[in-house]
């Protein structure tokens, strides 16, 4: 029988004193290497073995305010890239026009309607109607159109207390298709660069907020897409500025084929756009004239380090940025402010209305206007009429409810800045045909190219963390990855190590005290212990008179042999 003493309470708290003391003496040792091999100035003298505790802790103080003082700049830093303040630069003087496509030029007359096919749109969509209520009601319905446009639906009103629903059945931007002017109703002597071109090939018919119209270099139409496959040039380009260096035409006003009784005044509303945009606000140029456009294209765009910014905080849209909240424009176009603008537009008509006139935008997922539905877009004309900044309340006096549309713009933009002159014609000059003679051209060669971007980007960031981790603690990027391979690597194995180490002194004394061997507690009641000693002196002579016995054998066998 084995006799083991368990320790006591106060050997237990010694031993683990001990064993702790032993641990912190490894993990201090492990911080002593680090700091020999670290190049992290103050670090290698505060963990030096040879230093003592005054000077270490000089070191200590010193490492701890420069090593706070690095993280306040840094937080500065931070903050102030977090501000993104934005800078616009001159990026180019004599950037060549010739590097952008000619902007899209579309032309309407303000009367949009030749009201010599009136019969004809009767017996087209009105065939087999005789009743003259529905035939009078589809003659004012078409007069209304002759004047509608977004935001001008007062013409409407006419039909209030009429039975509208009547002609529901009636696609009237069919009707519009039809009666709208043909081109070769409309244009004539077009040239371009002073080449002469049949203007029914370089104009294409396309709607706008301002009905059906005809528009150059456009690629919004079947027929723009097509002279883009067969000219790879389109839509063109040129290089020169000044008069008669780009687009010629003659708009013919034809005033006898208006609407009879319509007084309005006689002349053409002229847009200029760059391509993929839906519209912008026209120029209304009188009729019998001689206008000059002069086009001064302004390039704007923000550089790709500003993508890494909000659009709400840079103000502006990338076309690729769908994922962003402010990303809005009509459907099957890419972003642009008058994109975003004319879809706005378009969805507080469905909230007013429930429903879209397709006649001024695009084909898309709300459903058109019929009949039934042009007295609501009269009602509501003050409110689509007016449009609104966000933000423009505390400043601007608004008589009106309005449209409040949220919309920035693209981050590339191509403005223009115009200059229309019209010069009346002496009246023995135009006779009894009232035109326009248009001339759009370009005022310079070259162009401006503005270029935004952030004052202070992440690349300047880097760089200032590097300096700042240089000024005040005098390390780099190496001695950051010494840091992390010390912390991330050496510090984990060695707690694996010491982990396995008291595993397996643990596991060693599990078995000492599973064995055979019988062991006694002292720790326990006395009268165990008594028992145990009783027991003890009751063998002891057993055992001696057994010893004595073979000692005395031992002694025969000598003596006799």
């Amino acid at each position: 029988m084995k006799l083991v003493k368990f320790p006591s309470y106060y050997q237990s708290s010694t031993l683990s004193y001990k064993k702790f003391h032993k641990i912190s003496d490894s993990a201090w040792q492990l911080v002593l290497r680090f700091g020999k091999r670290t190049t992290i100035h103050g670090l290698d003298r505060l963990l030096s073995s040879g230093v003592s505790r005054w000077e270490r802790f000089v070191w200590l103080c010193t490492f701890v305010t420069a090593f706070l003082g690095a993280v306040y700049v840094c937080l500065i830093l931070s903050a102030r890239y977090n501000e993104a303040h934005f800078q616009t630069v001159v990026d180019s003087t004599r950037f060549p026009v010739y590097r952008i496509p000619f902007p899209v030029i579309t032309i309407c007359n303000r009367n949009r309607l030749n009201w010599n096919r009136l019969s004809q749109a009767k017996a087209m969509f009105m065939k087999n109607v005789t009743d003259d209520t529905q035939l009078s009601l589809f003659e004012s319905i078409i007069g209304c159109f002759d004047e509608v446009f977004f935001g001008h639906f007062q013409p409407f009103e006419r039909l209030r207390n009429q039975p509208t629903e009547l002609l529901n059945y009636i696609n009237f931007t069919q009707v519009v298709d039809f009666m709208t002017w043909r081109c070769d109703e409309l244009l004539t002597e077009c040239l371009w660069r002073n080449y002469v071109y049949n203007c029914c090939d370089i104009f294409s018919k396309r709607r706008s907020k301002n009905g059906l119209c005809w528009a150059f270099n456009s690629l919004e139409t079947e027929e723009g897409r097509r002279m883009q496959l067969i000219d790879p040039l389109w839509p063109w380009r040129t290089g020169s500025a000044g008069p008669m260096s780009a687009l010629s035409v003659r708009v013919l006003i034809q005033a006898a084929k208006h609407i009879p009784g319509r007084q309005n005044e006689k002349g053409i509303d002229v847009m200029v756009t760059e391509p993929f945009v839906w519209h912008s606000h026209p120029f209304n140029i009188p009729a019998n004239t001689e206008t000059t456009l002069e086009i001064e294209p302004i390039i704007y765009f923000y550089d790709n380090d500003t993508r890494g910014v909000r659009s709400d905080q840079r103000q502006c849209v990338f076309d690729d940025e769908r994922n962003s909240e402010d990303f809005r424009s009509l459907q099957g176009y890419v972003y642009m402010i008058e994109n975003c603008q004319s879809e706005c537009h378009q969805e507080y008509l469905v909230r007013y209305c429930n429903c879209t006139m397709d006649l001024l935008f695009p084909p898309g997922q709300y459903r058109s206007c019929q009949a039934k539905d042009f007295l609501c877009l009269a009602e509501h004309n003050d409110e689509l009429r007016y449009s609104h900044q966000p933000g423009e309340v505390a400043f601007v006096h608004n008589n009106f409810k309005g449209m409040v549309c949220k919309c920035f713009r693209n981050c590339f933009s191509l403005n223009y800045v115009n200059d229309v002159r019209p010069a009346f014609l002496p009246p023995n000059i135009y006779g009894n045909i009232s035109f326009v003679d248009l001339d759009v051209h370009y005022r310079f060669e070259t162009i401006m190219v503005y270029r935004t971007s952030l004052v202070f980007g992440w690349v300047d960031l880097m760089v200032s963390f590097g300096g700042i981790a240089g000024l005040f603690l005098g390390c780099s990027l190496i001695s950051g990855m010494e840091l992390i391979y010390f912390l991330c690597i050496e510090v984990p194995a060695f707690g694996i190590e010491g982990l396995r180490r008291h595993w397996y002194s643990r596991r060693k004394l599990q078995t000492v005290s599973n064995s055979t061997t019988p062991t006694i507690n002292f720790d326990q009641k006395s009268l165990y212990v008594r028992n145990y000693i009783t027991q003890l002196k009751t063998e002891q002579p057993k055992h001696l008179m057994q010893r004595q016995r073979i000692d005395l054998k031992k002694f025969q066998r000598s003596a006799f042999n």
